[in-house]
């Protein structure tokens, strides 16, 4: 429960940094596929793909590339190290899409635990980010992310079966902040969705995601669609 806690604390700082700024509404849909591949008892190889679409379903905005490499500490307890490509288009003024990049390190360390039946993780991520190849955009950002699985109808070790998905993650800046929107708080997603359980291999989700993200002259509220494909071989 300490988990549960940290991340309670932590999502004041949401309600903290809202401030007079422009407040900007948008609605989008996102697909977003994770793989975890086996390697060894003590490696698996991490790989995600998620791509994003810019406001009322426009246009492809968003591709993110992820990988990593995981060394397992124990069956609760495991540590990657990885890499991470975002391309992004927007539209300029004269309604031209204009491409931009970002290159990321990241390291991270992931919980995963039991409540009952209740399939719990707890990831802290540390991301060190370069915009457009500039070094002088480099920034450094924390992720905190608890994630819950309850079963709805399935077996007593839940192999297969409907369940419902609850997760929140809340962003922080920890380094050079002044080059993303001169805050701590950078952004918080939480998630609840309806999902489905093929094996222990393979599971999907659809559900409504809630993002919050501070920027340096206003602040956006995207409501989400998204829809998630999790395997693991």
């Amino acid at each position: 429960m300490k988990h549960t806690k940290i991340l309670l604390s932590l999502l004041a700082l949401v309600l903290v940094s809202r401030t007079v700024q422009a407040q900007i509404t948008e609605n989008q849909g996102w697909f977003f596929l994770s793989h975890t591949q086996t390697l060894t008892k003590k490696f698996d190889l991490l790989a995600d793909v998620q791509t994003r679409s810019a406001n009322r379903f426009d246009y492809l905005t968003t591709v993110l590339l992820r990988g990593a490499l995981s060394y397992n500490i124990n069956s609760q307890h495991s540590v990657a190290f990885g890499y991470a490509y975002k391309g992004d288009w927007e539209k300029d003024d004269q309604l031209t899409k204009v491409y931009s990049h970002e290159n990321r390190i990241f390291e991270q360390y992931i919980h995963e635990f039991k409540i009952r039946h209740i399939e719990m993780m707890f990831r802290a991520r540390i991301e060190q980010r370069w915009v457009n190849d500039d070094a002088s955009n480099f920034s450094q950002r924390g992720r905190l992310f608890l994630s819950a699985q309850i079963p709805l109808i399935a077996d007593t070790t839940f192999t297969k079966g409907p369940y419902l998905g609850i997760q929140n993650e809340i962003f922080l800046n920890v380094q050079n902040k002044a080059e993303i929107n001169n805050s701590l708080f950078d952004q918080n997603r939480a998630f609840g969705s309806l999902g489905y359980r093929f094996s222990k291999k393979m599971d999907t989700e659809l559900g409504y995601l809630f993002w919050y993200q501070k920027e340096m002259d206003a602040s956006y509220r995207r409501n989400v669609i998204q829809l998630m494909l999790t395997t693991h071989f």
